[in-house]
C-alpha cells in the first residue's frame, strides 16, 4: 500500500492533499468539514489589515467544472480572525497555513501579530496584486519573512510577467512556492439581460477549476526548474492524475478549492483514496517517488508535420471496440469505421486528440 505521508520543510502532513485560500477554508466550521473530508493540511482563507468589502453575487458556474469569481481575502478583520477563528483551527489538529496580503505594510502587521502564536505551521503570502513589480514582490517578501518565526511560502499568480526575474528575487528570502492563483480577468454574462453574473464593478472576476489545470502545471514545472525550494500546485485538481501530474512536475502538495465547492468537503479525502490506489497499480511506493519525474523539455524527442520521421495514431486492435470517438473528433475525416478502424495517413494531420479522446487507449502516436 503507497504511503501518502508527505513532509514539507519539517513539516508533516498523513497526506498530500490540502484545502486552498478561498470560500471553502473561510471559517473553523468549514475546516471542521475538510478535516472531516479527509484534508491532509488546511489552509485558512487570506486575511489583511483591512477586512474585504465583498461584491455580491461573487461565484459563478458558468462550466461544469470550473468557476469565475469575484471573490476577495477575508471580509473578517485580522484580529478578529486570529482570535475568533484561528484559535479554534488549530485545534482540529492538522498542519495549518496562514494565508496573508498583501503590501509591505499590511505583511509586516499580520507577520507580527501571527509571530510566536503557535497557531500556524506555515504562512503563504499572494502576490496577486503586486507581482508587476520585482523590486517590491522582494520588499514584500522581507516584510513578512524578517517578522515570523514559520516558513513562509510566495503564492504566484498567473499574471506574472517575468518568472524566472521573480523567483530570483524572492528564492533568497522565501521557504517555498505555491502556484498558481486563479486566472484573470475573465467575463461572462447572461445574454438575454446583458449583465453579469458577478457583482463587481465591471462584472469581471477570475477563472478557477479544470480550465486553468494546465497553466497550474506549467507553473510548478517552471518553478522546479529555477529552484529547490518545495513547491505545492494548485489549479484545476480534479482527479487522483491531476495530484500525480503535479507531484510528477515538482509539487510536494496540492491545494484544492473549486472541486470543494462543486463536489463539496469530502473531495479531499475521495482523491487521497484514489490516488493511493493510482500509486499502487503503477508501484509507486511513496509521494517521494513522484516528486518532479516528469520527462524534461531537452530530452523530447520532438517531431514535425511533413518534415523527417513522422508519428501517427496507431491503432491496437485488441482493446480497439469500434465505439468510434475518435472518427467523431477527426475534422479532417482521416479515421473511418468498415470492419474495423482505418487511418488515411496521407489525410491525418498528425494532431493527435483521436489518442486522448479513446476510451480504451487503443490509439497511441507511434512513429510510422
Amino acid at each position: 500500500m503507497a504511503d501518502l505521508k508527505t513532509n514539507i520543510l519539517g513539516i508533516n502532513f498523513n497526506n498530500p492533499i490540502f484545502t486552498a485560500a478561498g470560500p471553502t477554508a473561510a471559517n473553523y466550521e468549514m475546516l471542521k468539514r475538510a478535516q472531516d473530508g479527509g484534508a491532509g493540511g488546511l489552509v485558512v482563507k487570506t486575511i489583511s489589515v483591512e477586512a474585504a468589502k465583498v461584491p455580491i453575487p461573487n461565484i459563478s458556474n458558468f462550466n461544469p467544472n470550473s468557476l469565475l469569481n469575484a471573490e476577495l481575502w477575508s471580509e473578517v478583520g485580522y484580529k478578529e480572525f486570529i482570535e475568533t477563528e484561528l484559535k479554534k483551527i488549530r485545534t482540529l489538529g492538522l498542519p495549518v497555513i496562514a494565508s496573508v496580503g498583501y503590501s509591505p505594510q499590511d505583511l509586516e502587521i499580520l507577520g507580527k501579530e501571527l509571530n510566536g502564536s503557535g497557531l500556524i505551521e506555515a504562512v503563504e503570502f499572494s502576490i496577486h496584486y503586486i507581482d508587476k513589480d520585482a523590486s517590491n514582490l522582494r520588499k514584500t517578501a522581507v516584510a513578512l519573512k524578517n517578522n515570523i518565526d514559520v516558513p513562509v511560502f510566495a503564492k504566484f499568480s498567473p499574471g506574472v510577467s517575468d518568472l524566472p526575474l521573480a523567483v530570483s528575487m524572492l528564492d533568497d528570502v522565501v521557504d517555498g512556492y505555491v502556484a498558481i492563483n486563479s486566472v484573470g480577468p475573465a467575463l461572462d454574462f447572461n445574454a438575454e439581460t446583458r449583465k453579469s453574473y458577478l457583482g463587481s464593478a465591471d462584472g469581471r472576476g477570475w477563472l478557477s477549476g479544470r480550465a486553468i489545470l494546465p497553466i497550474g502545471l506549467h507553473f510548478v514545472a517552471s518553478i522546479h526548474k529555477l529552484s529547490k525550494k518545495p513547491i505545492i500546485g494548485v489549479g484545476g485538481v480534479r482527479t487522483a492524475e491531476d495530484v500525480v501530474k503535479y507531484l510528477m512536475v515538482g509539487a510536494s502538495a496540492v491545494q484544492v478549492c473549486s472541486l470543494s465547492i462543486l463536489k463539496g468537503q469530502s473531495v479531499y479525502g475521495k482523491l487521497a483514496k484514489d490516488l493511493e490506489k493510482w500509486m499502487d497499480a503503477h508501484n509507486y511506493p511513496n509521494i517521494e517517488s513522484l516528486i518532479g519525474i516528469f520527462e524534461p523539455e531537452q530530452e523530447k524527442v520532438q517531431h514535425f508535420l511533413y518534415h523527417g520521421k513522422q508519428v501517427l495514431p496507431t491503432v491496437d486492435y485488441n482493446v480497439c471496440d469500434n465505439c468510434g470517438a475518435c472518427v467523431k473528433i477527426c475534422v479532417h475525416n482521416a479515421l473511418e469505421i468498415k470492419d474495423k478502424l482505418t487511418l488515411e495517413k496521407e489525410i491525418c494531420v498528425r494532431c493527435g486528440i483521436c489518442t486522448q479522446v479513446c476510451p480504451t487507449h487503443a490509439l497511441e502516436m507511434k512513429e510510422g
